[in-house]
């Protein structure tokens, strides 16, 4: 009995041993682990933008630049002869306007090499934004980098300003009525506006841009849904 007992508390000690080494093995694969991801290294940044925008001559100006921050000197490759892009926003999230939707471009591929510290400038002029927030985002249209920016900015002296209202009707082909704060408001189209009356129906809510005078309002265009 005594031999028994013997062997059966070594075999105990035995198996608590194999049990503690095989714990104390995940765990020094366990932080092998985590020192790997915690040495990893941040992907370098070759490429540093740069945006300035301001108001002037009832328009936004806006100056792009891209800096080499590599070290060494970096290729850029252009598919077209546009080397920049941009798109606007408004308040709600909604695309206002893109660059390349208004601008033609040619098809030659160029090529652009920038030495360390140097500087890649694109510079737009935005003539007809409203007055209110949006927000801008610009990037390079390069094969090897976008060196993408975004920006919060403010309108605030635009001869333009954003409407919402009740489509009434037309009073002449040239004049609407609409129904803002439940009071009638006569505005006078241009012809850019008349093309786009004959997608609107009497009752429609809308929003459009105008501009105002002493003598009348004139709706520049209207905001319609591009779904």
């Amino acid at each position: 009995m005594i031999n028994k007992k013997w062997m059966f508390a070594v075999g105990s000690i035995l198996i608590i041993g194999l049990l503690t080494g095989c714990g104390a093995g995940a765990n020094t694969n366990g932080g092998s682990e985590q020192v790997t991801k915690e040495n990893r290294q941040p992907e370098e940044v070759k490429f540093q933008p740069f945006i300035e925008i301001k108001e002037e001559n009832n328009a936004v100006i806006v100056n792009y630049k891209v800096k080499n921050v590599s070290g060494d000197s970096q290729k850029l490759t252009f598919m077209t002869g546009l080397q920049a892009d941009f798109i606007v926003y408004d308040q709600e999230g909604k695309k206002v306007k893109q660059y390349s939707d208004e601008v033609s471009s040619t098809q030659a591929i160029t090529e652009v090499v920038l030495e360390n510290n140097e500087e890649l400038e694109n510079g737009f002029t935005i003539p007809d934004l409203y007055n209110g927030q949006f927000k801008i985002e610009v990037f390079l249209t390069a094969k090897e980098e976008e060196a993408r920016v975004v920006k919060d900015f403010k309108v605030e002296k635009s001869l333009y300003s954003k409407g919402n209202g009740e489509y009434i009707g037309q009073m002449d082909p040239h004049t609407i009525e609409v129904k803002i704060k439940d009071e009638a408001v006569a505005f006078q189209l241009t012809e850019e506006a008349i093309q786009q009356l004959s997608s609107i129906k009497e009752g429609d809510k809308i929003s459009f841009i105008f501009s105002e005078t002493d003598i009348q309002k004139t709706i520049e265009k209207f905001i319609l849904d591009s779904n």
